[in-house]
């Protein structure tokens, strides 16, 4: 393809514009570069390419294989706050390399040795390395998509629209001159350049491979199974997926399969924010055209891809970096258990994952890098330059981690994050606690019993922490310290969060609570939220003692509703008297049912407790009932059986008291199978008794009826109760 170049005559960036007021020069740049770009060779992107050809995908594997391992750089580039500037620093040389004043409506890409962003109605193009304006391209009603380059060549992604309006643009630059651009009438994602060619998805399912010189197609695949809206490169392999998962590019993929074996994708599960494994490009409000300020620079996952083996993918150093605002969690992707948690002074607008950790940077033009292992910032150096959004390279951070985190320290960490008072950082703080819960140590038992009390939290923070009190199966003892506060005002001291400390001690089947539950039952100082968690924790534990502590509760209130939490508790107090005291509790039920100054749903619950009592105490008599009959019936059989001693025999003849009776001339019987002409293993033998006499004997074979009857008769067959004669088959067997 030939280059025109773009540079404008006093050595400002240039503009590639195609409206009314471009003139006659620019007007004709952009015909000869449309005729340069179809010059007879097939249109990229048609909808008649074969998909998944052999012979296409297996030029496209040789040219990945032979692209050499794209170096990982390391310069960040970041647009600052009003008077917005761009700037770039190194992370190797921790310096700022320039600064230079820019209009951005969306944040950088770092394509190669460009940088490219949105620029009022252009897309404009930056040295990455001098910062000298490098092209700028009329992008009309699209907005910039997407980005990736290697060295001087930069293919940019444009889009607008949704659905059949859908239109995007995918233009190749080199430095200072398009080098070719290519209309399709979808949406198109994030392109890798790999070596010669150019990786483009689009239209959710296909992956086109173009010749980076010329933009020709040369190969296509298209996958029936998942979304394809990225292609990047990374230590020498070629990813390609979407916000679902990622899987490489290899021989596999030309059966159109993108989950197989070695599909990464994480789990079904919602963090904090909702952020995606990778950006959804196709969405009308992606984060890769995002205004600078825009949230969604600060709510991130952060990650390296490392292939394990031959087919499957895992993630550097284990990590999947949540980063929320001041937060980054380091998670393990299979569960999302915390590793660690670090919190950092102002908000990260930038970070990527990267060998040893995690480099990122802040709202403050701050950069910094948190080591993989132990979550503690390794180097923190300022730029002066604060920060809407930064982008970071994969190297350059030069530092190394080899002390991981003590697991000891874990619990501290989640409950300092826990506790921050940031208003915005409530969905993070919660995931604090919800780790918290999930740690074997009994002292986040004791962290959770902290938040749970400490009412300056946010509501949401303290009640996860209250509610996952219940879940914890080891820290006891810190539940029964807890249980043992009051509100004093000598001592300075408050309610403790009776409620949930109740509901755990009751999961935990703590019976040493019962004590303290009760007194705090008759602290006028206990919240009355927290008496129905008491009142249904005693019942539970099973404790007898609670039956007269909650009779005298009962009595006292019944008719004293002094708000719904009283009325709540007073009716859970008639099952859990029944529990503990059963029929004990007749008296206090029965007071309460027939006072007519009672609260009438009070009332209610201790009538159906009485109910229940007068029902269980009817089929309990009933039982005793059932079972006296039984016995007697059983004492008449007894004494009926040993005044006529004929009901001790068998009702009928049976196979096994054949056998038996047989028994003593088995070994003879079982001779007279061999003295057959044709010896045999079996014999049917059918006799007839009568009153223990043998009246027949038939055998069959009919050869062995002379040896086999005179045996059988000889022997003594039982009586039975039957009254006629029986007959009965019995099958003798070697």
């Amino acid at each position: 393809m030939g280059k025109t170049s773009a540079r404008a005559s006093d050595g400002t960036a240039p503009a590639l514009r195609g409206g009314a007021s471009f003139q006659r020069a620019g007007a004709a740049v952009l015909t000869l570069l449309a005729c340069a770009a179809c010059g007879g060779t097939p249109a990229a992107f048609g909808t008649r390419y074969p998909d998944n050809r052999d012979s296409d995908i297996e030029l496209m594997l040789q040219r990945i294989d032979a692209a050499p391992e794209r170096p990982a750089g390391t310069i960040a580039v970041a647009v600052t706050a009003p008077p917005t500037q761009l700037y770039a620093y190194d992370l190797a040389s921790r310096r700022v390399l320039w600064q230079r004043r820019v209009e951005a409506s969306s944040a950088p890409h770092v394509a190669g040795d460009a940088i490219v962003l949105q620029s009022g109605d252009s897309i404009a193009g930056f040295d990455l390395h001098r910062g000298e304006p490098l092209f700028r391209l009329e992008r009309g009603a699209m907005t910039l998509r997407a980005a990736d380059g290697v060295g001087k060549l930069a293919v940019i992604v444009i889009g607008e629209g949704q659905g059949t309006y859908a239109k995007s643009e995918v233009l190749a630059v080199r430095r200072d001159s398009v080098q070719w651009r290519r209309a399709v009438d979808k949406l198109v994602g994030a392109p890798a350049v790999v070596g010669t060619m150019v990786l483009v998805p689009w239209a959710n399912q296909f992956l086109s491979a173009l010749d980076a010189q010329n933009g020709e197609e040369f190969a296509r695949v298209r996958v029936h199974d998942g979304v394809i809206a990225h292609a990047f490169s990374d230590a020498g392999q070629v990813y390609i997926g979407s916000f679902h998962g990622v899987t490489r590019v290899t021989s596999s993929i030309g059966s159109g399969t993108l989950k197989g074996a070695g599909y990464f994708a994480l789990p079904d599960q919602e963090l904090p924010g909702r952020p995606l494994l990778l950006s959804d490009v196709y969405a009308a409000s992606s984060s890769s055209s995002a205004a600078p300020d825009s949230a969604q620079h600060r709510i991130a996952l952060a990650w390296r891809p490392v292939a394990l083996d031959h087919v499957r993918i895992g993630l550097q150093d284990g990590n999947l970096y949540l980063v929320f605002y001041r937060f980054v969690y380091a998670l393990d992707p299979r569960d999302y258990t915390v590793r660690w948690v670090y919190v950092h002074d102002a908000d990260i607008v930038g970070a990527t994952a990267q060998t040893d950790g995690l480099a990122l940077a802040d709202e403050l033009g701050r950069f910094a890098f948190v080591g993989a292992m132990s979550g503690a910032a390794l180097w923190k150096e300022e730029s002066k330059l604060p920060s809407r959004v930064a982008r970071l390279p994969r190297g350059g951070a030069g530092a190394s981690d080899v002390a991981a985190l003590n697991p000891q320290e874990l619990p501290a960490r989640l409950l300092a994050a826990a506790m921050d008072p940031d208003a915005r950082l409530v969905p993070a703080r919660i995931l604090a606690v919800e780790q918290l819960g999930r740690l074997p140590q009994a002292e986040a038992t004791a962290d959770l019993i902290e938040l749970c009390d400490t009412q300056r939290l946010a509501p949401p923070v303290r009640e996860r922490a209250c509610v996952k009190l219940k879940d914890r199966a080891i820290g006891a003892d810190h539940l029964l310290t807890a249980l043992e506060r009051h509100a004093g005002y000598l001592e300075g001291t408050t309610t403790p969060p009776v409620g949930a400390l109740a509901k755990a001690a009751a999961s935990l089947k703590e019976k040493r609570a019962v004590p303290l539950l009760i007194a705090h039952l008759k602290d006028p100082n206990t919240r009355s939220s927290d008496l129905p968690a008491v009142v249904a924790a005693l019942g539970e534990l099973g404790d007898p003692a609670a039956g007269e502590p909650l009779s005298d509760f009962f009595r006292i209130y019944h008719a004293d509703p002094i708000d719904e939490h009283v009325v709540a508790a007073l009716e859970l107090v008639p099952d859990a008297l029944v529990k503990l005291n059963g029929p004990v509790a007749l008296p206090v039920l029965e007071a309460v049912t027939y006072d007519g100054l009672g609260t009438y749903s009070v009332r209610q619950k201790a009538r159906i407790a009485l109910d229940g009592l007068a029902a269980q105490q009817e089929a309990a008599q009933k039982r005793d009932e059932a079972a006296q009959v039984e016995q007697e019936q059983q004492v008449a059989a007894e004494t009926q059986t040993a005044a006529d001693p004929e009901q001790l025999l068998p009702t009928h003849l049976t196979n096994d008291l054949i056998s038996e009776a047989l028994l003593p001339v088995r070994d003879q019987l079982r001779n007279c199978l061999g003295v057959a002409a044709k010896p045999t293993f079996q014999a049917r033998i059918v006799l007839v008794l009568e009153d223990a006499q043998v009246r027949m004997v038939s055998v069959l074979p009919a050869e062995l009826q002379g040896c086999v009857e005179p045996l059988v008769r000889a022997q003594k067959f039982p009586k039975t109760r039957s009254v006629k004669s029986e007959q009965i088959s019995y099958t003798l067997k070697r």
